[in-house]
């Protein structure tokens, strides 16, 4: 599968901090189930080359940026801690919590006790359903495709849960799972796995957070196993503080029938690196891949989206929306592939960018790798500051420019953000759009 991948490396590449010797202390008590794939991991993560900036990948976005050797890999706890609610938690079935200090887990409708879904951290998974971490735990990649931080995460994860959800078992109101760091010059790599038994739905919530002004790396790896039928959505807010940075690698494989929907919304920290890849492996596969991303201040986000179609008859759907100001910079790279002889693929890619400064800058790079015939398989990218016909209409009706600017801009992102299916998740990312346009007057 040729795409934008590092190349293999000639000789071992690691990256500072993340050497064998913490891979000794990630395997450290942990079931030989979890010490073998980190050690696999490990090695695969060693073969392929560490990122620099003549990569084609890292052309727009220099690694040097991510600060490897200014983290140190958290040690989180497993034990447990006290659930400490908040208020939108009553809108969510199970909230899971993560903070330097440990987890929380808090089945708050009890569908953990009807056997609809099982929510256990990776180590306790391991320990019961062996079988079933073993063939999932990851897997969900294309093996063609391979990823540098998603074998790092998968050989140094320090805080890793696995969500499985039962055969036509359904979350009335879905999943919320929230980290938080707020210790200074520390990594954390989280780690999620989620299977989805044959008619399976259920929606999950992610929120990432961190205090303004604290240093923290986040290298994220999520995979997602739809069976026959299933939906399953995602919905992950980057809300770190002013220098979080962040690396993020989602892929998903869906078979038959079933659905599976990716939202990605970054809008807080200062460095963002996200890829995103999804295979619909069989038969009237779906999947909807959805971006929001606003860069202001000195931000810098790079957004990548992988539509592999290695089945025929089979969906996908990509739209990401993003704006820029001050002097924030924005990346979208993406490519749908479909391999030979799958026919009556259907597949869409569309990447829309504001330019809100002249100091700001977007860069798009849609693409189509396509090996099959009787198809439809089209991308398309705009680029733009707002609509002067539609900013002159609104002032003429007595709307002042700053509002007319605030309504546009939330109008143009409106199309995303109504797709989420958490209103507290919606709430809070009209919020932070409404700050980034206004900074100092939303309380």
């Amino acid at each position: 599968m040729p795409t934008l991948a590092l190349p293999p490396a000639k000789e071992p590449a690691i990256l500072p901090g993340f050497d064998e010797n913490v891979l000794d202390v990630a395997r450290k008590g942990e079931p030989a189930l979890l010490q073998a794939k980190r050690t696999a991991a490990y090695e695969a993560y060693t073969k392929i080359q560490n990122p620099e900036a003549f990569h084609e990948e890292y052309r727009r976005m220099d690694p040097k940026k991510f600060k490897f050797g200014s983290f140190t890999r958290l040690d989180i706890p497993h034990e447990t801690l006290a659930y400490n609610a908040q208020s939108v938690d009553e809108h969510y079935d199970v909230v899971i919590s993560v903070t330097p200090e440990g987890i929380a887990i808090e089945d708050r409708e009890d569908v953990t006790a009807t056997g609809k879904v099982r929510v256990q951290t990776l180590q306790q998974a391991a320990l019961d359903h062996t079988t079933e971490v073993e063939q999932a735990l990851g897997t969900a990649i294309e093996s063609e495709e391979p990823r540098k931080f998603f074998e790092l995460n998968s050989a140094f994860w320090n805080v890793g849960f696995h969500i499985h959800v039962a055969k036509n078992a359904t979350l009335e109101r879905g999943i919320l799972l929230r980290y938080h760091n707020d210790r200074e010059g520390s990594a954390l790599l989280p780690r999620l796995l989620v299977t989805a038994e044959t008619g399976a739905s259920f929606a999950l919530a992610e929120q990432f957070t961190s205090p303004d002004g604290v240093s923290t790396l986040c290298i994220s790896a999520r995979e997602f196993h739809l069976a026959p039928n299933a939906d399953v959505k995602l919905v992950s807010l980057q809300d770190w503080g002013s220098h979080g940075i962040h690396i993020g690698e989602d892929w998903a494989r869906i078979k038959r029938d079933a659905k599976v929907d990716l939202f990605s919304m970054t809008l807080g920290g200062k460095v963002s690196k996200m890829t995103v890849g999804c295979d619909v492996c069989e038969p009237n596969a779906n999947a909807y891949l959805g971006g929001l991303f606003f860069a202001n201040e000195s931000q810098h986000f790079d957004q990548k989206t992988l539509q592999f179609h290695s089945a025929p008859n089979t969906y996908s759907n990509m739209l990401y929306k993003g704006a820029v100001k001050d002097k924030g910079y924005s990346v979208y790279q993406g490519i749908i592939r479909a391999l030979k002889n799958c026919v009556g693929v259907d597949s869409y890619q569309t990447n829309n960018n504001l330019v809100l400064d002249q100091g700001a800058r977007a860069d798009s790079l849609p693409g189509l790798i396509i090996d099959a015939d009787e198809l439809a398989c089209s991308h398309g990218a705009t680029m733009g500051n707002l609509d002067p016909e539609q900013l002159y209409y609104l002032r003429s009706r007595g709307i002042p420019e700053p509002e007319a600017r605030r309504m546009l801009v939330l109008g143009f992102f409106e199309e995303v953000i109504e797709r989420v299916p958490f209103e507290t998740m919606r709430d809070r990312m009209h919020e932070v759009i409404e700050e980034k346009l206004n900074p100092g007057k939303v309380s």
